[in-house]
């Protein structure tokens, strides 16, 4: 039976993510604003949607009474066949964009839009020359007014960048993830303006960043990775000693022995240079795993990296990030849960409630429904998937 829907949804472990990883510091941030505007949300969410409707269940995400539309959230999807469903659950054209996040992050100009740089100008271009516009240069321009549409949206209270492929993609785009995350911090420092004109800017945030973490990760970013651990090594007294007490003195071998926790001492050190680089002060709020299998009976892990930033003159907790990666107490691997007892079954019962959320959603707009979780769970383990 196919999966419409992907199969991981239910997962009781990834539920355990949204609910006890994501959720609290979702709420963290929504109280602090304290009602002085809505809250602000960018998702990498897929159809299911359900990270959305969680944080509407909770009242984090404002929904209109008379719509049911959810407010504050923008999302990107890459797939043009669920896109327009998406849009219709959230209920505003403005809030989604139909491409990778990578691509509409990091366009490049061609020579005919290098100078356009507003919206208007582009439509200018598209105007002028009509049907004489050479077809990829017109892709470029639309390229290029989604890009600064996404853009102008920014700043964001919460960016889950849900991405489930590694981090380090295969040669030749081994950095082009890092350089999208790069490039989202950046647009954080923009100010941004609410519904009714009003300017703000974020001073605090909330970053996941959700990635598969096979056994091979590419050479070159095992290499970038191993820099960075012996630069930190050289330069910091403390950072040594955290190495010495985990008994690590040759990198190659961890790498190669325990690439998992080389990945997760390691990984989360490229996004604390980028905090040092733009001024953010980090802090490390959750580092969780827990372990998958792909359709052909291949093991890997999903691991979600959850950092707050703050603004500061200088960055001063980059030392203090970086180390406490290297603890491996500090992480929470996510067990297995049966659906039917204990933490399982109010994990369930969570989902359930946001499902049908959801599902009214979608009855509204005539679109499909999630099955029941519990439903598709079992026929999931039936099909031989470990979920």
């Amino acid at each position: 039976m196919s999966d419409p829907f992907g199969k991981w949804w239910p997962c009781l472990r990834k539920h355990y993510k949204r609910v006890h990883v994501w959720l609290p510091r979702a709420r963290q941030l929504q109280r602090a604003l304290a009602g002085r505007r809505p809250f602000r949300y960018f998702t990498l969410c897929a159809r299911p949607m359900i990270d959305v409707y969680m944080l509407a269940k909770e009242g984090i995400l404002a929904r209109d009474r008379a719509t049911r539309r959810v407010q504050g959230v923008s999302f990107c999807e890459y797939e043009p066949a669920v896109f327009p469903e998406m849009l219709e659950l959230v209920g505003a054209e403005e809030a989604g964009f139909l491409a990778k996040l990578q691509d509409l992050v990091l366009f490049q100009d061609v020579p005919e839009t290098q100078t356009l740089d507003t919206e208007g100008a582009l439509d200018n271009l598209l105007n002028q020359m009509g049907e004489r516009l050479d077809e990829g240069v017109r892709g470029k321009v639309e390229e290029k007014k989604q890009h600064l549409q996404f853009q102008g949206l920014f700043p964001f209270d919460f960016l889950n960048l849900d991405f489930c492929d590694p981090y380090y993609s295969d040669p030749p785009d081994v950095m082009r993830i890092h350089a999208a995350v790069d490039k989202l911090l950046e647009w954080q420092r923009r100010p941004g303006k609410t519904a009714s004109g009003d300017e703000f800017a974020v001073s605090r945030f909330v970053v996941a960043i959700t990635c598969r973490v096979n056994l091979g990760t590419p050479a070159d970013a095992l290499a970038r990775l191993k820099r960075i651990v012996e630069t930190n090594r050289t330069d910091y007294a403390s950072y040594r000693q955290a190495l010495h007490d985990r008994a690590v003195e040759n990198l190659d071998l961890w790498a190669t022995d325990s690439p998992l926790d080389f990945f997760m001492s390691s990984w989360p050190k490229e996004i604390a240079r980028i905090a040092r680089q733009k001024s953010w002060n980090i802090t490390i709020r959750d580092h969780a795993f827990y372990d998958r299998q792909n359709d052909v009976g291949e093991d890997y892990h999903m691991v979600c990296l959850v950092v707050e930033f703050e603004q500061a003159p200088i960055c001063d907790t980059y030392l203090s990030a970086v180390t406490t990666c290297l603890d491996a107490s500090a992480r929470t691997e996510i067990p297995r849960f049966e659906a039917t007892n204990g933490d399982g079954a109010v994990l369930l019962q969570n989902l359930r409630e946001i499902v049908e959320l959801r599902n009214t959603r979608a009855r509204d707009v005539g679109r499909s429904e999630l099955p029941d979780p519990l439903a598709e769970i079992s026929r999931l383990r039936l099909e031989g998937v470990p979920i």
